[in-house]
């Protein structure tokens, strides 16, 4: 036994540099094999996305806040092969802290592996960026009257006249810009063809100035539906007249009239609204010293009964248009004069007359001289020349400008 262990002892000892080399020699082969066959790698990973972290640091301060920049990051990475090719997205994780938030509100990206992932045994050599940007805003409350709004048609000859809400306002939390964004809360009700009062339940919107709705995740409502009562009522349509609104001024005429409506539709109970069948505006028209033009509003309301209401516009605006008279002259012949009371006597009237009528401009133009009658009466004048008033009967609607004399000469 001791021979043996001599023999083993002499051969390990024997040459004992020459095998020291070959050892290393053996293990620097290797390690040139393993590389070869499984080199460093750097690679690409993208679209990494980015999880915000203690979102309370912000609420916290009664703010919010609101992503400005990408939410995703590309990383590169460094490391054998045969890891780094099995890799995706999927093994990262990259964090922004609202924590950190800085004065310029910037967050920094913190990017690493996740647990048990082999993206452990790599390097994450740089990443595309280092900080998200947010905006940050405060918080507050305000109140906003609700109103209401019909979607859909009520039943043919109704329609909703007044309504009542289980609450007729609402609390809206939401940062600043989005409460100066809201110019009216509405509750959408539908009208489902409906002849009869109802009740529904109805969701709330919020509408911008430009009628868009206002959609966001950052605006908490005390409510976010009302009940809404509607009284539905019977619709009746009746026309709006002016009547006899009498003339203008002397020696002017009435040369349009012209109202901005010419009906109207009124809402009430069925009982009422058959003892309407129009809207009469003569007796507030006084046109009497008009010259011109003549224009007055009216407020229709004031001229329907209580418990009927106008659905539509409620004011008429009436525009007279006023204008002289036209007038012509015409050449009354002395043979068309007829003599009155002549008896025995010769008489010769000496000269034709003129005659100015003023009147519509209408009937102005349709007349001639062979409709005006003219006449003298020389009863109880004696034999000379005498001036005498010519009596004239013209055509309705017009009048004489003026008085008419003629020479005549009784022998």
């Amino acid at each position: 036994m001791k021979k043996a262990i001599a023999k083993i002892k002499a051969s390990l000892t024997h040459n004992v540099g020459i095998k020291i080399v070959a050892l290393v020699v053996a293990a620097l082969i290797w390690l040139t094999v393993i590389n070869m066959t499984d080199p460093e790698k750097t690679v690409m990973i993208y679209s990494i996305p980015v999880e915000i972290t203690h979102e309370d640091a912000i609420s916290d301060m009664e703010m919010v806040y609101e992503v400005r920049s990408d939410k995703y990051v590309n990383i590169t990475i460094s490391g054998k092969r045969s890891v780094v090719s099995g890799l995706s997205a999927d093994d990262f994780k990259a964090t922004a802290s609202l924590k950190e938030l800085s004065k310029v509100n910037s967050v920094p990206i913190e990017v690493v592996a996740k647990q048990g992932s082999k993206a452990r045994k790599v390097t994450i050599e740089k990443q595309s960026v280092q900080t998200l940007m947010v905006e940050v805003e405060q918080i507050k409350k305000e109140n906003f009257d609700i109103q209401v709004e019909y979607s859909g048609k009520a039943a043919t000859g109704f329609v909703p006249s007044k309504y009542t809400l289980s609450k007729n306002n609402v609390s809206i939390t939401a940062p600043n810009s989005i409460l100066n964004s809201i110019d009216r809360v509405v509750a959408e009700c539908e009208l489902e063809g409906n002849s009869t009062d109802f009740t529904n339940r109805c969701r709330l919107l919020l509408y911008d100035s430009k009628g868009n709705i206002i959609r966001t995740k950052h605006v908490k409502m005390s409510s976010r539906q009302v009940y809404v009562t509607v009284q539905i009522d019977e619709e009746k349509e009746v026309p709006i007249e002016i009547g006899n609104i009498g003339k203008p001024a002397k020696g002017y005429e009435i040369k349009s009239t012209i109202l901005s409506l010419d009906k109207v539709k009124l809402v009430g109970d069925n009982g009422v609204l058959n003892s309407i069948d129009r809207i009469l505006l003569e007796k507030d028209i006084d046109i009497s010293k008009s010259k011109d033009k003549y224009t007055k509003t009216f407020d229709l309301k004031k001229y329907i009964p209580a418990g009927v209401t106008i659905n539509g516009e409620t004011a008429v605006k009436i525009e007279i248009e006023i204008g002289k008279m036209a007038t012509k002259t015409f050449d009354i012949k002395n043979s068309d004069i007829e003599i009155k009371n002549q008896g025995e006597n010769k008489i010769r009237i000496m000269d034709d007359v003129k005659v100015t009528l003023q009147g519509e401009n209408e009937v102005i133009s349709n007349i001639s001289s062979k409709d005006i009658k003219a006449s003298i009466n020389v009863d109880k004048l004696d034999k000379g020349e005498h001036s005498i008033p010519l009596n004239l009967k013209v055509p309705e609607g017009t009048m004489v400008m003026e008085d008419v004399n003629v020479k005549i000469k009784i022998k």
